[in-house]
């Protein structure tokens, strides 16, 4: 008999830390062509698939797949919803909110230096000043990208893109909105008890995804919470990996269904079907590599995929400011790797694990009092603040990863 994801996905002993390490590494390759100004600015993967996917994007599908299935088993072993909102903001905000705060304080000013020579007026922008920066960005939402129309000389400028400083920041509030999506479903039982629901859900996100493809806009005239094609897209992906966990038990975990995934892959990216087929096989790929692979407990020294994802931007950008693309492709990749690296580590043992440790802090009594007086006669038990399972099952009794612990 072929053995089930279930049977074979051990928490503590798989290679989903080691995936993400690498998907962080795909993004700052794909931005290295328009960062850089190699190859007219554009990833050959894209041109390669047609159009339909860059070596970026296909690093944040792969984020997403594996996200899906992490923060689902999350919230079911979390003692409450509360408790597993805390979790998630925990992991996403601090970090981000450091990130933008170096960008303000150390990399603009820096860049504003190289190209005026002085500080002299740098935090007297207008609509793009250091400060509005922090203030239009804070709730994840990237409304500004640039500060004080600095930049302007890179090879980015000729990219067709609207200049950044953190270009990756943008799928992060869409990563939230998915968290946001799975404490509903919790919350009305639907992810422990219509395991159903959630397919003809994740059906329905795929229907809108080939609709917008055929023609787009035609989604937004339907139904307008869908008139956003990445939410769109990225909650479809997101959901693959809801359903990876919740049907874990019913998906063999084959080495000839991996060969067909990637044969599927593979042609559904060479026939222009990469959305309506090639996202699925890939979602399979994803957590076969994560058994299979021998590279496990990729995190035992941190976590360093977050933060390599959201520092290599602004790496690549000071690297092209400085002229390091005049090196060559392979050069310039290494060392905004090795650089960002470096900033992935500082992120996870100053900010992120920091933050982390957090995640068990008890909700003050007197907020437990006030939520029991205005908690609804309707509202399931399951999701009062107070846990009303025997063990915490954050404890040590798991022997999670933090990959899993995410």
């Amino acid at each position: 008999l072929v053995p089930r994801l279930s049977e074979t996905f051990d928490p503590s002993e798989n290679s989903l830390a080691f995936l993400r390490l690498l998907f962080a590494a795909m993004v700052l390759v794909d931005h290295a062509f328009p960062i850089g100004g190699f190859d007219h600015g554009t990833d050959p993967f894209w041109g390669w698939t047609k159009g339909q996917e860059s070596l970026g994007g296909l690093a944040v599908a792969g984020f997403f797949v594996i996200s899906g299935f992490l923060v689902t088993r999350s919230f079911v072993t979390s003692s409450t919803s509360l408790r597993y909102m805390w979790k998630r903001f925990l992991r996403i905000f601090p970090g981000f909110w450091v990130c933008l705060l170096v960008t303000v304080a150390v990399i603009a000013p820096f860049v504003y230096l190289h190209e005026y020579g002085n500080l002299h007026g740098y935090l007297h922008g207008h609509t793009d000043s250091p400060q509005n920066y922090v203030k239009a960005n804070f709730w994840l939402g990237m409304n500004q990208y640039n500060i004080n129309g600095l930049l302007a000389g890179t090879p980015y400028s000729h990219s067709g893109y609207p200049m950044a400083f953190d270009g990756s920041l943008w799928t992060l509030i869409y990563e939230f909105k998915c968290y946001i999506g799975i404490a509903i479903l919790g919350l009305f039982g639907i992810l422990r008890h219509g395991r159903y629901g959630v397919l003809a859900l994740s059906t329905g996100l795929w229907v809108a995804q080939l609709a917008e493809t055929l023609d787009p806009g035609s989604v937004k005239q339907v139904l307008p919470p869908l008139g956003d094609p990445q939410m769109v897209r990225l909650a479809f992906l997101f959901s693959l990996g809801v359903m990876l966990f919740l049907f874990r038990e019913k998906i063999p975990m084959s080495g000839w269904l991996a060969a067909v995934a990637t044969v599927v892959l593979v042609v559904s990216m060479r026939t222009a079907l990469y959305p309506e087929l090639g996202e699925i096989g890939f979602a399979y790929i994803c957590f076969w590599l994560a058994v299979r692979l021998p590279v496990r407990n990729a995190d035992r020294y941190g976590d360093f995929s977050y933060g390599l994802y959201i520092y290599a931007f602004p790496v690549e950008q000071m690297a092209s400011l400085h002229l390091l693309y005049r090196w060559g492709l392979v050069p310039y990749v290494l060392i905004t790797l090795a650089v960002s690296l470096a900033f992935a580590v500082a992120s996870w043992h100053i900010v992120e694990q920091p933050a982390m440790r957090l995640k068990k802090l008890k909700l003050p009594v007197a907020w437990q009092s006030w939520w029991d007086g205005q908690k609804p006669t309707w509202w399931p038990e399951h999701i009062r603040p107070r846990g009303t399972r025997p063990r915490d099952p954050d404890g040590p009794s798991h022997a999670l990863p933090l990959a899993a612990r995410d």
